[in-house]
This record gives structure tokens, C-alpha cells and sequence, in this order.
């Protein structure tokens, strides 16, 4: 509701209680209903705030706000308020912290507290980013501790920084509330820009759980504006405050194109779910599975679980403990309190989106030599005035999101295609260029023929590329041979290699990929030679004519270095979509300077050195799976 007579706090309540005791006690008449309305009247027309979004309400606040800066070269742009006068200015407390109170002449009054500064001690307020409980207690110096509760549920945890911030404005704070409300003035509007939002969160809900235990009047009405606020706590936080202020009592008003309001760093671990949730039992039900897949699963799970735990204790560690002890520095005897192990920072209140467009970009252009090009109260105002206004029966505005220019720019340039892993098995033909150059000097001086530089070569394999990672494993099996006679001697040749390599994935397209490669490769060649051989000698004249054959071998491993270029070019028809076809070529690095000759599993002492596969050039054709 929305009307004039929604109330908080029992003042309609306490109008009835009296009216009938005066039933029971004076008159022992009826009331008429007229005088109960009429009273109900006079008391709801003294409240001056509404629950509810008001645009001219949050701009008195703005301009409230940027005289908090208590910097007369910012604030000296923007119009006076004109409907409230500062009565008070703190002195810079805590981490250079600071507020101010504003009244008018209705009784209503103006919390507003500053964002962050230029000193080093306000930035700490903000770097010191791990989480604590949201009900316990800050030792904040050796004299002086204290005790908080933002929130009831043992799983809420907030911001340590802003934390201490606001402890040390709540000891002026709230006996000023008092002294205030001694003098009739009930309701007050809490404001924030920046940081300055962040500690309003936090300081809302300590005056509301302070009227819950007592501590202050309940009959006094808080409203909210939390201005360009980042995130206070994680989402149990988030619940409890929304629950303590829904009906339209706070707001977090936010310009979709600035990164303030998306700090901290948010990690969510399995921890942060409710107590039942998917994973609850995971690990029991992974164990029930068969083998091997429980081995699957208890891999993924892993997988998915231990990187945010480990970046949980990572932020916990130099945001929370190595900052703890620079604050120490600034505030002398502060001691850390325990953190709470969550950095699920999440967006909260009820949020107005202030939504950037063509004519605001031209004012404020997304610039990366600014830290804020879209953060201070002028861009706020402007997104503000083009605000429409609210419908006064539901309270919502019709906002029709159009993105801008410089939005669809960043969104075409974040949005990528993530080709999955891909696999390929393939054919190779192609020639193999080998260097026989001192073996061949060796045989011609024994008379035997000289081996050819080029031959024929045929294989196959398959390579998987992994697009995450951008790399990929080559597997692949090649060889060639080749018989040659001239006159009374022939020469008979077989090479053959098996092997892996490692690529980087350079480009990765659905038609075309490009991997330079190196790895290693196993080696065998054998060459026979044969001489003084007559086609017309029968086969005991053969056998008994002497030695006329020689064979020799060598093996080992071999270096393997390449490109290698690969096309899908039917990927996006009916037919062929499997077809690859691609080019790979390279060369063999013998990884010893000698060769190691044998024959009939003899080794021979010596012998030329030779690089039995050399250069390659293959065409490679096959199927992506």
C-alpha cells in the first residue's frame, strides 16, 4: 500500500487503545466513528515520509549528498537543497569517514553519509573486503569494543571494511538521533553515494535491530536511499534487510553502466546454498555409482568445487588478513575479528535502475583513462531527469530497456563462439625428403647405387583440438619405400615413423584451423642393396655365387616440428559436413649428431650420419568426429 495510512510502529493502534479507554472510563458511551477518523487523520498528516520511490526526494538527497563531500570545488556545480539546511558536520572519524545532519521545518531530518575520498585510509575501508558475521562484535580499539547486529541469521556476513566505518559514525549517530527525537522529530531519511551507500545499508539495519532490542524509540520511521551503493553483504544479509525494509521504505539506486555497484568481487562456494540444496549430498551419492563413472564424477565434481574454494581463501587471505594489517596501522589498537568464510557478495534492496542511452553517452562516453566516468552524482542526476515518473496507484514505472550504441559495441566484442573439442582422423599422402648425402659418398665408393632424395609417402592419425586450452595433440603414423634397379644392382628402402606432438591453436574457426607443433616421433629405416645380379643364373649358382646382398638399418627417436593448416569447408551443408581436408608439413631433427647402424641385429662400429626422414609435405584428408 501506498496511501497516506500506511503506517508503521502502532500509531493507529495507540489512537484506538485511547479512544477506548475514554469509553470505558468517562463516557461509557460509543464513540462515534467520526472523531476516530478525524484523529487517525491529524496523526497520519503529521508523517511527512511515504513508503515508495520519489524522484524529487532522492534529487534533494543527491544534492544533500554531494555537500557531504564537504569539497566546496565539487559541490559548487550543483544547486543548494531546498528544502533542507545542515545543522551538523562531523569531523573525518574512522577510516576518514564522515557525516552530516540536515533538518527542515516539518520535523524531518537527513542522515547522509560521505563516500569514498582520495586519502589512503578511505580506500582501505573499501579493500578491506572480506566478510564477517553479521552479529557479533568489532574490537575497535584497546578501550572500546562494539557489539552489532545487522542481521539475526547466523549465515548473514557483511563487509568488515565499511563495517568499521560504521561503527565509528553510529557513536555519533544515534545520540543524535536522540537528542532529535527529545524534540519531536521522529522520521528520517539515511542517504549515501558510493561507499557512503555501502555503510548506509549497514547502518539501516543496525538502527532497525537497535529499535528491535529496545535501544531506540519504535515509533521512529527510517526511509533509505542507498545511491550508487556497492554490494554490503551476502545474501542472507540481503534477505534480512529487503524483509526489514519492504513496503517501499529503502532503496539502492544504481547506473547500469557503472562498476561501483557491481564490487565487491563476488565468489560463490557450494557453502552459500541453503542447508538443502543439490549438493548436499553429492559426494554420498557419487560414492553409490559404479566404477569408473564414480571416478568421473568425483573428478568433476572436484573440478567445479575446489577452484572457488580456493579463491574464497585467497580473497579471505590478502583482503582480509595482509589488509587487516594495514588497518592496524591507521587505527591503533584494533584488533581483526574472525572472518567468515563466504565472499558471496550479492546486489541488494529494492534497486532503481537508471539505464544509460544514446543522448547520455555522448555526455558521459565510456572513457578508460577515468576511473568514473559514470559514478558521480551529475551522471546520476542526468539519468535521473530522464526518469519516467512513477505511476502513483502501483508505484512502477513502465521502463523499456533500449540499448545503447556504446552497450551493443560491448556486448558484440564479449560475446564469443566456444567451439567445442573437436576430433579428427585423417589420411595422409605427400612426399618425404630425406638426407642420404654421406650415406649415399659411402655407397657408390663400395659400388653399390646411390639412394634417391624424394620419395612417395602415405599414412594416417588423428588430432584432437582443445579450443578452452588452445592446444592440440597430434598423433600420427607415416612411411614410405621405394625399389630401384639399374643394371646388375637394386636398391630396396622402408622408413617408417610413429609419434605425438603438442600444437598451439593459433586459429580455431568451424571451417579453418591453423597449429604450429613440435614433439617427437620413433624411427625405423632399413635400406638392402644388391649386386652382380644375372636374370638368367639358376638358384644353386645363386646361392653359391657368394655374398651379393647387404642390409643395414638404424632407429631411435626423432625431433618433429610443423605447421599444420586444416579446413572443414562443408561444415554448414547437408552433405560432406564431416569432410576435412588440410595441408601439414615439417621437419624431422635427428636428436643424436651420429647414426647408429646394425645389421641382422648387429651393431656395425661408425658409419655415415644421415637424417632418415628430413622434410615432409603431406595432404591430409578425413572426418571430424
Amino acid at each position: 500500500m501506498h496511501s497516506r495510512f500506511n503506517i508503521r510502529n502502532g500509531y493507529v493502534e495507540d489512537i484506538i487503545h485511547i479512544i477506548l479507554i475514554k469509553k470505558t472510563y468517562m463516557t461509557q458511551k460509543p464513540i462515534s466513528l467520526f472523531y476516530l477518523f478525524l484523529l487517525i487523520s491529524i496523526t497520519v498528516c503529521g508523517q511527512q515520509l511515504k513508503p515508495g520511490f520519489d524522484k524529487n526526494e532522492y534529487k534533494e538527497l543527491m544534492l544533500v549528498s554531494a555537500r557531504t563531500t564537504a569539497e566546496p570545488t565539487y559541490f559548487k556545480d550543483f544547486p543548494e537543497p531546498s528544502s533542507f539546511k545542515m545543522i551538523y558536520q562531523s569531523q573525518p572519524i574512522g577510516l576518514d569517514n564522515l557525516w552530516d545532519l540536515w533538518t527542515n521545518d516539518k520535523k524531518l531530518a537527513v542522515i547522509s553519509i560521505r563516500g569514498t575520498t582520495a586519502k589512503s585510509e578511505s580506500w582501505l575501508s573499501n579493500f578491506y573486503a572480506a566478510m564477517v558475521p553479521a552479529k557479533g562484535e568489532l574490537k575497535l580499539n584497546d578501550k572500546e569494543v562494539f557489539p552489532y547486529q545487522l542481521a539475526k541469521n547466523p549465515k548473514a556476513a557483511v563487509h568488515v571494511g565499511w563495517l568499521i566505518s560504521m561503527a565509528y559514525l553510529s557513536k555519533e549517530i544515534v545520540p543524535k538521533i536522540n537528542e532529535l527525537y527529545q524534540n519531536g522529530t521522529k522520521e528520517f531519511l539515511i542517504m549515501g553515494h558510493s561507499q557512503g551507500g555501502a555503510i548506509s545499508f549497514l547502518l539501516t539495519s543496525y538502527l532497525y535491530n537497535l529499535q528491535q532490542s529496545g535501544q531506540l524509540p519504535k515509533d521512529i520511521r527510517f526511509k533509505t536511499y542507498c545511491s550508487a551503493g556497492p554490494k554490503p553483504g551476502n545474501l542472507y544479509y540481503a534477505y534480512e534487510y529487503e524483509a526489514m525494509t519492504q513496503g517501499g521504505w529503502a532503496y539502492n539506486v544504481v547506473n547500469s553502466s557503472d562498476w561501483v555497484p557491481e564490487m565487491p568481487i563476488s565468489i560463490q562456494t557450494l557453502k552459500d546454498f541453503n542447508n538443502v540444496n543439490p549438493f548436499t549430498n553429492a559426494k554420498v551419492l557419487i560414492k553409490k555409482q559404479k566404477f569408473p563413472a564414480n571416478l568421473v564424477l568425483k573428478h568433476i565434481y572436484n573440478k567445479l568445487d575446489k577452484p572457488t574454494k580456493q579463491a574464497q581463501r585467497n580473497y579471505e587471505k590478502f583482503l582480509g588478513e595482509m589488509t587487516s594489517k594495514i588497518i592496524k596501522k591507521n587505527i591503533n589498537g584494533f584488533s581483526p575479528p574472525l572472518y567468515y568464510s563466504s565472499n558471496h557478495y550479492v546486489r541488494t534492496g529494492a534497486t532503481i535502475v537508471l539505464l544509460p542511452n544514446d543522448a547520455y553517452f555522448k555526455q558521459f562516453p565510456d572513457d578508460s583513462t577515468k576511473l568514473f566516468p559514470h559514478h558521480f552524482h551529475a551522471q546520476y542526476l542526468l539519468l535521473l531527469s530522464q526518469l519516467p515518473e512513477f505511476n502513483n496507484s502501483n508505484n512502477i514505472a513502465n521502463v523499456i530497456y533500449t540499448p545503447s550504441t556504446e552497450e551493443i559495441k560491448k556486448a558484440k566484442a564479449n560475446t564469443k563462439v566456444i567451439t567445442p573439442k573437436r576430433v579428427f582422423i585423417h589420411s595422409m599422402l605427400g612426399i618425404q625428403a630425406p638426407e642420404f648425402s654421406a650415406l649415399n659418398i659411402d655407397l657408390e665408393n663400395n659400388g653399390f647405387m646411390k639412394l634417391e632424395n624424394v620419395y612417395f609417402a602415405r599414412g594416417g592419425g588423428f588430432y584432437t583440438i582443445f579450443p578452452k586450452a588452445h592446444i592440440a595433440t597430434l598423433f600420427n603414423y607415416s612411411t614410405y619405400s621405394a625399389t630401384k634397379t639399374e643394371g646388375n644392382n637394386t636398391n630396396s628402402i622402408r622408413s617408417t615413423t610413429v609419434g605425438t606432438s603438442l600444437g598451439v591453436v593459433l586459429l580455431n574457426k568451424p571451417k579453418f584451423h591453423f597449429i604450429p607443433f613440435g614433439g617427437i616421433v620413433y624411427s625405423w629405416f632399413g635400406v638392402r642393396l644388391s649386386k652382380h645380379n644375372n636374370a638368367n643364373q639358376t638358384f644353386n649358382n645363386y646361392l653359391g655365387s657368394g655374398l651379393n646382398q647387404q642390409h643395414i638399418a638404424t632407429e631411435g627417436f626423432t625431433g618433429n616440428v610443423g605447421l599444420h593448416i586444416g579446413t572443414t569447408p562443408f561444415i554448414n551443408k547437408k552433405f560432406g559436413k564431416s569432410l576435412t581436408f588440410g595441408l601439414r608439413t615439417g621437419y624431422y631433427i635427428p636428436l643424436n649428431k651420429t647414426t647408429k647402424w646394425t645389421t641382422n641385429g648387429f651393431n656395425l662400429q661408425g658409419g655415415p650420419a644421415i637424417n632418415a626422414q628430413g622434410f615432409y609435405c603431406n595432404f591430409i584428408f578425413g572426418l571430424a568426429l
